[in-house]
């Protein structure tokens, strides 16, 4: 006979599932979703390059700060510089074309000071550490104690010394799992898609897109992949204007719950995700 214990817990998921959800700030995302607090999950995002992988993890980031929750971004990209810089723009709502040209308002300078304001009471921290490993960011997970944590991307995490890549991936893949699951902590990866995806009429990608390795497909408890019609303009030219600014994140892997695709909002020039607040919807497949 299974273990009472083992059901009253089960019993006490049920009831308590629409209490705790991980919530993302994408509210139809979250319901297909189903991700419990606490409970530990690896999501991977997936898209190809200009989608906007990074921005819409700084997206989700931004909404989960805004709860009040601690979060760790390893950028392995960008410098924390950039990086912050992109967060400011981004909660500021100002053009980030205007950093670059030097081309600021007085309106702006008033956005980006109030913005700053939010940045600073946030908790959240960034490692910009080009050379990451996972004993790294599980040492300052078990320092730090975040709610989630970002890894932007996953494919230049490091590995072990004369160990081929298909390993490397597979065992970073785990020990992130793992990770998760002893800490409670539900981690974001950002992932590289094939070429295979720009060789297709329908350039939404799939999940044999994934680069590199089956393992990322098989151990991530959900897999995401972001899509713009836009980007591709291959639309018809009476669909132009209804497209633009459409983004859709594919939900194609939930251990969780449900997949399907919700439709968001993209603005290219700060740049940043938001709900559909035309509609919201999702289609479920």
């Amino acid at each position: 006979m299974l273990d009472e214990k083992l059901l009253q817990d089960v019993w006490d998921d049920l009831e308590n599932q629409n209490k705790t959800l991980f919530e993302t700030g994408f509210e139809d995302l979250d319901s297909v979703l189903g991700i419990q607090e606490k409970k530990g999950a690896v999501i991977t995002i997936g898209a190809r390059p200009a989608m906007g992988k990074t921005t819409f993890m700084l997206s989700v980031m931004e909404n989960i700060l805004l709860k009040n929750k601690k979060c760790i971004y390893f950028s392995l990209e960008m410098s924390k510089e950039q990086l912050v810089k992109r967060i400011l723009f981004q909660r500021a709502e100002v053009s980030f074309i205007k950093s670059k040209l030097n081309n600021y308002v007085a309106k702006d300078w008033e956005k980006l000071a109030d913005a700053m304001n939010n940045l600073s009471k946030w908790d959240f921290f960034v490692e910009d550490n080009t050379d990451t490993k996972t004993e790294e960011i599980e040492l300052t997970i078990k320092e730090l104690k975040p709610d989630v944590v970002f890894i932007d991307y996953f494919q230049l995490l490091g590995g072990k010394p004369k160990q081929d890549r298909l390993t490397q991936i597979e065992e970073n893949m785990k020990v992130l799992k793992q990770i998760a699951k002893e800490y409670g902590v539900v981690i974001f990866i950002a992932s590289q898609l094939s070429r295979a995806v720009e060789s297709r009429c329908d350039k939404r990608p799939l999940l044999s897109d994934l680069r590199e390795s089956g393992a990322i497909e098989n151990i991530s408890d959900v897999v995401i992949f972001l899509y713009r019609p836009e980007y591709y303009n291959f639309m018809e030219e009476d669909d132009e204007l209804r497209k633009k600014g459409e983004a859709e994140v594919i939900v194609a892997k939930n251990k969780f719950g449900t997949c399907g695709i919700i439709h968001i909002t993209f603005r290219a020039n700060i740049p940043k995700f938001y709900p559909d607040l035309r509609s919201k919807y999702f289609d479920v497949f």
